[in-house]
């Protein structure tokens, strides 16, 4: 199925629960099982290129969802084995929910490296996020790029200059028509500060879950596993 959207939308629809059919809706974390009616798979890869979920219970289904860009959009390509059925109308989901996030408001997050090490801070508020970890970031302003919103934020957040780099992971669609997009982040001097937050850390590959991390950046963590083994700065 041939669609006409980026190939960033179409991995960010899929890091929304709704789409494979999940209720309620939540967000798809890489290594962590979804619901889909009767079903519990758990999902092994999600990034630009797709999704693959295996059986995670008792009826054996698996689901792959491949994404390539084309000259004209993404190509996208939908497999699913296990009773007749259990997917069906999954491409139109997909598509549907693509186009939406195609329009959609960003937030950008900053994976400030440094010697192997990568930047989290803990938030203050709301009450409901209170203690729990992210990467510094907010939203985008009007006429701002991403980059410059990288670098603003950092400031604001951290007392710190970085320099942008690549974008890390899939698009995360966090809301109806907003997702937030992880920014590879250079920052080789400087001591940041938690100017807004309890605390700020810098985390190891291999300590990178000893602290509780919002759902929207945990999708995000298999990527940045992988961008950690060629740290910056």
């Amino acid at each position: 199925m041939r669609i006409p959207l980026p190939p960033r939308a179409v991995a960010a629809a899929l890091t929304d629960s709704g789409v494979l059919g999940a209720e309620p809706a939540a967000l798809v974390v890489p290594g962590e099982d979804v619901c889909v009616g009767e079903h519990r798979l758990r999902v092994v890869h999600l990034d630009v290129d797709g999704l693959r979920a295996v059986a995670a219970g008792r009826v054996p289904v698996a689901l792959d969802v491949g994404i390539e860009a084309v000259a004209d959009g993404t190509e996208l390509t939908v497999a699913a084995r296990g009773p007749h059925g259990w997917a069906e109308g999954l491409r139109e989901r997909i598509a549907r929910r693509a186009a939406v996030l195609a329009e959609a408001r960003v937030v950008v997050g900053a994976a400030v490296l440094r010697r192997g090490r990568v930047l989290a801070q803990q938030r203050a508020y709301p009450p409901e996020a209170a203690g729990l970890w992210e990467f510094p970031g907010g939203r985008v302003e009007p006429g701002e790029s991403d980059a410059d919103a990288v670098r603003r934020e950092c400031r604001e957040e951290l007392g710190i200059e970085v320099r942008p780099l690549e974008v890390i992971g899939p698009d995360v669609a966090i809301a109806e028509d907003l997702v937030l997009r992880l920014y590879a982040a250079e920052a080789p001097t400087g001591t940041p500060r938690a100017l807004e937050h309890q605390a700020v850390r810098w985390l190891t590959e291999q300590d990178i879950d000893s602290v509780e991390w919002l759902p929207a950046d945990r999708v995000l963590l298999p990527a940045l596993r992988g961008r950690l083994a060629a740290p910056v700065g």
